[in-house]
């Protein structure tokens, strides 16, 4: 009975000394799951610190772009008065309402670039990957309209070429 008794006394210790060292091995595994799982969500608020830095740069840049593109229209268009005022008398009404459609033209797309530039700082606040998208789309989109408002620029005075 004394034997049976030590070796269930012996079981129950090896048991119980497995236990927690099987415990101390889940507390280890749980505590490295924890700072992995802090190290990861580090990183990704370091990739989206960085990725929310980029857009603004690009935008800013974008933006610098924009207003000297606006800025070369509106000083070609001030420079359309002389010509305008030299054209052969018949021609000038013409070119004057040329004139107005482009700068109408012009100032819609300033003020397309300012409503996009409010739109931008308003999604900075909540960042994310649509944002960039949506801005590259702007981007294409607007330069596509300047090219155009060049080219009606360019244009006024084509037809009156005799």
């Amino acid at each position: 009975m004394k034997k049976i008794t030590v070796i269930i006394l012996t079981i129950t210790a090896f048991m119980f000394s497995c236990n927690q060292s099987s415990n101390n091995d889940v507390n280890e595994a749980n505590k490295d799951l924890e700072e992995t799982g802090n190290e990861l969500k580090d990183a990704q608020e370091n990739e989206m610190e960085a990725a929310k830095a980029k857009a603004t740069a690009d935008w800013n840049l974008f933006k610098k772009e924009a207003d000297s593109s606006i800025a070369n229209a509106e000083y070609e268009l001030k420079m359309l008065d002389n010509k305008i005022d030299k054209a052969a008398k018949n021609d000038k009404q013409k070119l004057k309402a040329k004139k107005e459609k482009v700068k109408s033209d012009m100032e819609k797309l300033k003020e397309k670039l300012h409503q996009k530039n409010v739109e931008f700082e308003n999604d900075m606040q909540n960042f994310n990957n649509n944002v960039s998208e949506k801005n590259e789309s702007f981007k294409r989109e607007f330069n596509n309209d300047m090219d155009e408002l060049g080219k009606s620029l360019n244009d006024i005075f084509k037809d009156n070429v005799k």
